[in-house]
């Protein structure tokens, strides 16, 4: 067995030069589609994080391996990746999942889901990208009006999609400001997904 040592970053981009990959063994829930960008046929989910605990370091090494893989070299990126990933799971009672994939090697999507940690009547609430720190909520113009909300707000993207689709919300995890905002978005879903 060879030990390695260094940062998720370094062990991150160690495995990818020397081809090396890790697949978490699947989940059974199927992978509800929010728009034409996520893959659907034969997309499932994979390991779980659960929240509202602190995060064992196994889990949280799949967690940076997974953040630091698909943001790549944008350093901003990937740390307001993981500050709103661990505190999500530090403050709320969520669950957080690997998107699956036949068209990676590692067999993971390039999203994680974040789903209310009780009965899954509503799939994920959001749906996060490290690649670019897009976060899609499962909210809509009229959900953030009722709940006071500032729609306006330049950071809170309405999304152009069918009236059917509930996730017409984006917020990038551009930075500290809009992280926090996201965080309060996620709160918001959460709320509506557990009242109803």
């Amino acid at each position: 067995m060879r030990i390695i040592d260094g940062t998720p970053q370094e062990i991150v981009e160690y495995e990818r030069l020397a081809g090396l990959t890790a697949q978490s063994p699947p989940c059974p829930d199927a992978l509800p589609s929010h728009d034409g960008g996520v893959e659907t046929e034969g997309a499932d989910e994979t390991a779980t994080l659960s929240g509202a605990a602190p995060l064992p370091a196994a889990d949280h090494v799949a967690l940076m391996k997974f953040i630091y893989g698909r943001a790549g070299r944008n350093h901003d990126r990937t740390v307001q990746t993981e500050r709103f990933i661990k505190r999500l799971l530090e403050q709320e009672k969520v669950v957080v999942a690997f998107g699956r994939s036949s068209k990676t090697i590692d067999g993971l999507a390039d999203y994680l889901m974040i789903r209310d940690q009780g009965p899954q009547r509503y799939g994920a609430v959001a749906y996060l990208r490290p690649s670019n720190g897009g976060l899609t909520v499962r909210l809509s113009p009229e959900d953030l009006e009722r709940l006071g909300l500032n729609a306006q707000d330049t950071r809170i993207q309405p999304r152009s999609v069918a009236p059917s689709d509930p996730y017409k919300i984006n917020c990038p995890l551009q930075d500290h400001d809009a992280a926090d905002l996201a965080f309060t978005l996620v709160r918001a879903a959460l709320e509506i997904v557990r009242s109803e």
